[in-house]
């Protein structure tokens, strides 16, 4: 029983309003609200009404044909699937083979492979066949007829089972040997079976073909009188099965044969009469617009109306299809803005490439002038989001048609400020005419402008190394209100989030992404996620909540899973960053070689630095220094062919510096330093940069012998961290002062240092560097962690597996590798005595009582 056939109230209940009305208006349940929900809107619903239910009872969703399920339906069940976690819902899909199908496919990998059982239902039996046919048509075939119907269906009981009617009907028995004279093709079985019947009861199934919502009062409408004996008729030769009032075909391929069989002036007669006999204003509008065959601009105004109903219902797809229907029906200056928001609604249904098409066939009647800029800046967004190097050639169009509309032309030069990844040099040249002509008040700034332009020119002098200008930021961030769904208010919160990332005002960017982060979820624009789950991600990490950025990597892996594709490399590299930073280097080494192959492949420079980045982090981790040093190096000619110089934006060259001193290569580390961190420093003095500098200063001076002057260069590296929060950075330089002073002799004061690191890499989950440090300890001959002490990732794995996860569960929980969570269990096993999981959670409680009962 679907939605639809079900009191659908008492499930509304269970949800947030907001949710509860997107839910209602995808079933055609309500026409309220004016602004069209996400199609993850209705996903988050029916995640809602899942987690509702099975909080009562254990609960089974069954998808039988899942090859037939339409898109958005497809997406709202696969996005509720992938959220659950420990709820007791199962699902059952059933999907034909033979035929992949996208649809299909999407939603059985809703399931993840490790908790998904594949049943391939192979062909049916000849006893089983024989069964089949004797209880549905209380028919007893002879055995050799009974194997000829086997071996010409294949044991496909639909096939079988019209084989058999198709026989009965005709009183055909083919004695021994005589060919079997029934085709196995589906197609002229069921047009055989469908022959029989009379022309009504055809229009009852034609009816059930066409209406979204076919019952038994749209039938009464279109037959009148002879509705109730058509219906029986249908229902008697089993075409057509009637719940209650609805009426359904009894497999769709009745349904399909007898519309695709049907003459086009029939069908069109049968639009024509379910036009005036549907209720529903969309549907009313899609069948009249199959029917018209000349423009009328009254009916374009209906299609228009419901493309409205199409979007608050979360079917872009067919809004589109209204628009573009609409727009051909009326003259070009009612048609222009119907087919840009044809446009925005083909995009928001996933068709970059149709949503462009359609801007590009706009334009050839668009003359110059306003109307031709906004068309030329809707397609340099999309074209963007396929090929950046592509976007600006619309956008300096643009800038030609939009002279005289001072707004426009601002407006236009923050859209390549914005998208200026192959011409940085424009960029900043559009962001400054951008501030310069708003600034001065001239322009209206309804829109935010202003504040939009001010972050575009900070941010492009930040990354180019040219200067901070903090007056500038401040001024603009304190115009933000965090709201509306503009190319240029989700463009200026970015920015503004970026360049307080960059600049070590963590916490700020992270309260700006946490707020846009509960605006996109509350909205149901899950699309937009990725970029922001990353970002969180990246935080967290610096901050010190290593948990929540695990949570946020695997949020951001997990929306790339549900079709978020261009977000992949984010995906990996946030993945790849806590497995490095965790200490788990081959899983994060892998995902580094893996990724570096696939953009060096593409001539991709920026994602090649971050790769190599990664890389040489995992091998410094080791530590390898010199296989380290040659992923550093290959960073740093990377990133030569960029124009950003922020040592912020890669966050590699400390690494390097280090990697250089420890592998020898002292001219190196001096020229990286000099060249690349402390003149910059000079003119942008951003914490990261200054601690990084000192802290690199540290390590060559202790390679030269100048212990004292190493010890205050890392002194001041600590001092400058004190501005920001980065626990591990500070770790590092602790660490980095504690092998000085171990080295100098001054065992103390190396004790307290190197305790200090390993309690703090210990405490984050920093395997590798709590290893680095505990190896220094052992230098020193003290005591570096206790034999039957638990590390933090020990135990955190150690309690999931007491409470029954899997290995696999809780390599994904903690986003570790699996072959990881094995060694951490095996640890864990042996300082704790035992041999079994199920001692694990006596044995950490007994623990959990040493530690307080010693504190």
């Amino acid at each position: 029983m679907g939605l639809l056939e079900v009191d659908l109230d008492p499930l509304l209940k269970l949800i947030p309003p907001a949710r509860g009305r997107a839910l209602a208006r995808a079933l055609g349940r309500t026409d309220e609200g004016d602004e069209a929900p996400e199609p993850s809107l209705v996903g988050l619903a029916v995640l809602d009404v899942l987690r509702g239910v099975s909080s009562r009872m254990p609960l089974m969703v069954a998808l039988d044909d899942a090859q037939w399920c339409d898109p958005a339906s497809a997406a709202a069940i696969a996005f509720a699937a992938r959220r659950l976690q420990s709820e007791p819902v199962a699902f059952v899909f059933a999907v034909r083979t033979g035929t992949p199908d996208p649809v299909a496919s999407e939603v059985v990998a809703a399931i993840s492979e490790d908790r998904r059982e594949r049943l391939s239902v192979g062909p049916l039996s000849i006893g089983a066949l024989g069964r089949l046919i004797r209880e549905r048509s209380a028919v007893v075939h002879p055995r050799p007829l009974l194997v000829r119907i086997h071996e010409a269906s294949r044991g496909n009981p639909f096939v079988a089972l019209e084989m058999s009617r198709s026989l009965m009907r005709h009183g055909a028995e083919p004695v021994a040997g005589e060919p079997f004279p029934i085709s196995p093709e589906v197609g002229p079985l069921v047009r055989d079976r469908l022959a029989v019947l009379s022309p009504s009861a055809r229009t009852v199934l034609l009816v059930v073909a066409m209406a979204s919502q076919p019952t038994v009062g749209l039938v009464h409408r279109i037959l009148g009188a002879d509705a109730d004996a058509a219906i029986d008729e249908a229902c008697q030769q089993e075409v057509v099965v009637a719940a209650g009032d609805r009426l359904r075909a009894a497999h769709p391929m009745y349904a399909s044969i007898a519309y695709g069989d049907t003459p086009p002036g029939e069908r069109r007669a049968a639009r024509r009469a379910l036009a005036k006999a549907i209720d529903d204003p969309l549907e009313r509008a899609s069948h009249r617009a199959a029917t018209l065959d000349r423009p009328d601009p009254a009916i374009a105004r209906e299609m228009e109306a419901a493309a409205r109903i199409s979007l608050q219902r979360g079917a872009p797809g067919v809004a589109a299809d209204l628009l573009e229907r609409a727009a051909g029906m009326v003259d070009l200056a009612e048609a222009t803005p119907l087919r840009m928001e044809a446009s925005s609604a083909r995009l928001s249904a996933g068709d970059a490439t149709g949503a462009a098409e359609l801007l590009r066939q706009t334009l050839t009647g668009v003359p110059s002038g306003p109307q031709r800029a906004r068309v030329l800046l809707a397609l340099g967004e999309i074209v963007y989001l396929e090929s950046p190097a592509e976007a600006l050639a619309p956008l300096f169009e643009a800038l030609e048609h939009a002279k005289g509309d001072g707004a426009l032309t601002a407006t236009v030069h923050i859209y390549v400020s914005v998208l200026s990844d192959a011409d940085p040099a424009a960029g900043l040249e559009s962001a400054t005419a951008a501030v310069e002509m708003l600034d001065g008040g001239g322009v209206d700034d309804a829109d935010g402008l202003l504040a939009a332009a001010l972050l575009e020119r900070a941010y492009h002098w930040l990354l180019r190394g040219e200067r901070l200008a903090l007056d500038d930021i401040d001024r603009a961030t304190g115009m933000l209100n965090g709201a509306g769904d503009s190319f240029i208010a989700r463009s200026a919160q970015e920015r503004a989030e970026r360049i307080l990332y960059h600049v070590g005002r963590l916490r700020e960017a992270l309260a700006l992404d946490e707020v846009e982060y509960r605006r996109l979820v509350d909205r149901g624009q899950v699309g937009l996620l990725p970029p922001i789950v990353q970002s969180m991600s990246v935080l967290e990490q610096l901050v010190g909540d290593w948990p929540a950025a695990r949570a946020h990597a695997r949020e951001c892996l997990d929306l790339v899973e549900q079709g978020e594709e261009v977000w992949r490399e984010r995906a990996e590299m946030a993945q790849g960053r806590i497995l490095a930073w965790d200490g788990d280097l081959d899983a994060a080494r892998a995902i580094g070689i893996s990724g570096l192959a696939r953009e060096e492949e593409s001539g991709d420079a920026w994602e090649s630095t971050i790769f190599c980045a990664l890389l040489g982090f995992i091998e410094l981790s080791e530590p390898d220094p010199t296989a380290a040093l040659g992923y550093l190096v290959r960073a740093n000619t990377y990133a030569d062919q960029l124009w950003v110089r922020l040592p912020t934006v890669f966050r590699y060259l400390g690494d390097l510096v280090e990697a250089a001193v420890l592998a020898g290569d002292l001219e190196l580390a001096e020229v990286t330093l000099v060249d690349r961190l402390e003149s910059l420093a000079e003119r942008i003095p951003l914490p990261w940069i200054i601690a990084v500098s000192a802290r690199g200063r540290g390590h060559l001076s202790a390679a030269r012998g100048e212990a004292e002057d190493a010890i205050q260069w890392f002194d001041r590296s600590l001092d400058a961290l004190d501005a920001t929060p980065m626990p591990f950075e500070r770790a590092r330089s602790v660490l980095g002062r504690g092998q000085v002073r171990l080295r100098a002799g001054q065992r103390r004061l190396a004790r307290a240092d190197l305790e200090e690191a390993r309690t703090t890499f210990a405490g984050l989950g920093a395997e590798a560097w709590t290893k680095r440090a505990e190896a220094e300890l052992a230098r020193l001959g003290g005591r570096a962690s206790s034999r039957w002490e638990l590390t933090p990732s020990e135990r955190s794995v150690a309690q999931l597996a007491a409470l029954g996860h899997t290995n696999r569960e809780i390599a994904d929980r903690l986003v570790l590798s699996v072959r990881t969570v094995e060694s951490h269990l095996a640890s864990a096993y042996r300082k704790l005595n035992i041999r079994s999981r199920v001692q694990l959670a006596l044995a950490l409680a007994g623990t959990a009582d040493e530690g307080t009962s010693t504190g």
